[in-house]
């Protein structure tokens, strides 16, 4: 929250700036990339630099933050519509990695709409919603358990294979979340079970 309210302060200097020099001009186009994840596209218009700045305001002010970097990118007029009627539509401006994918599960055919994709995007949607696989699962919280760091445990099973395809960082970081939360459920259980006593009953813990 602190850097967006700096790169607020900057953007209000900038843009109370008359006339703009070329050292501000860059600054504005590497702030537009920073704050809205797209390239600055300088027009004909005299005042698009401060329109720019403008934009950027309206974004921090309305969103408290930097638009999310995304991996997936629209073709120039590209539209995502997720179902026939809906009026839910999706551009670049909010595309998300979640929604990208989302959307290529159902439509994997449409894969032609988009300029910019991960090279693993077939492997994401092919384990998109599939229940996890039991032998990784127990691999990774039996991991955990013995303290082994999330980032030794995606250098570990980088090349575990389900279905014959390699697993990628993010569905491991998924199978990390999912261990790291069994194994918590087992501790809660564990200590609830240590509360009760011989006949059943929970023994009252003094504060």
């Amino acid at each position: 929250m602190k850097e967006v309210i700096e790169v607020v302060n900057r953007l209000n200097e900038l843009g109370s700036n008359a006339s703009l020099s070329s050292l501000d001009k860059t600054e504005i186009e590497n702030l537009y990339t920073l704050v809205l994840n797209k390239k600055f596209v300088r027009t004909s218009c005299s005042n698009c630099y401060h329109d720019a700045v403008i934009e950027m305001i309206v974004y921090l002010k309305k969103n408290k933050k930097m638009k999310e970097k995304s991996e997936y990118g629209l073709k120039n007029g590209a539209l995502l519509q997720m179902e026939f009627g809906s009026s839910e539509f999706y551009t670049n401006e909010n595309l998300t990695d979640e929604i990208a994918e989302k959307y290529l599960s159902k439509y994997p055919g449409n894969i032609g709409l988009f300029a910019k994709k991960p090279d693993d995007w077939e492997d994401r949607i092919a384990n998109r919603g599939k229940a996890y696989d039991s032998q990784l699962l127990e691999s990774v919280r039996l991991a955990l358990v013995d303290g082994v760091s999330a980032d030794s445990i995606l250098e570990e099973f980088a090349s575990y294979k389900i279905n014959g395809r390699k697993v990628t960082k993010k569905l491991l970081n998924e199978y990390i979340k999912e261990a790291s939360s069994i194994i918590e459920t087992e501790e809660k259980d564990m200590t609830s079970d240590n509360n009760i006593d011989e006949t059943g009953e929970k023994v009252k813990v003094e504060e």
